[in-house]
């Protein structure tokens, strides 16, 4: 079942499945706070600026996608960008639903883009077969250097 996640409790809970998404992400590695991450999301939440939605399997989160919703800053176009999407390995089925409800919620908020992350060392080819497939076009790449 998938719900929109809009308290602590849930966010605290959903940042617990996600400590493993975040071991994979390329960025320097540093203690993955759960409360400070929690508490970031929530105030976007209640700004109007983000939206959690979380996949439930009984009564356990069992992953989620965090969406950012944002006018571009080159043309002002309402954009909605995801900034994670992970479901604990043995069920991830249900990252589709995840992800049908990521675009289906972007429309109803008014936005006429959305863009998906795609790490370079998570499912690569698979995440841009999908996105391609879905009506996605790559439109840029961006390098980090950790300052």
């Amino acid at each position: 079942m998938i719900k929109s996640i809009e308290d602590r409790s849930n966010l605290l809970e959903l940042g617990g499945v996600l400590s493993a998404f975040y071991d994979l992400m390329p960025y320097k590695k540093v203690f993955f706070d759960i409360g400070q991450w929690s508490d970031r999301w929530f105030n976007l939440i209640s700004s109007g600026a983000g939206k959690v939605f979380g996949l439930w399997e009984k009564d356990e989160i069992i992953g989620g996608i965090g969406l950012i919703l944002f006018p571009a800053l080159e043309d002002g176009v309402m954009t909605t960008t995801e900034a994670f999407w992970f479901v604990d390995e043995k069920s991830r089925g249900g990252g589709m639903k995840l992800f049908i409800k990521a675009e289906k919620w972007a429309k109803e908020s008014g936005s006429k883009r959305m863009n998906m992350i795609h790490l370079t060392n998570s499912m690569p080819e698979k995440l841009k077969s999908l996105y391609e497939r879905r009506g996605y076009k790559m439109i840029e790449t961006t390098y980090q250097k950790e300052i």
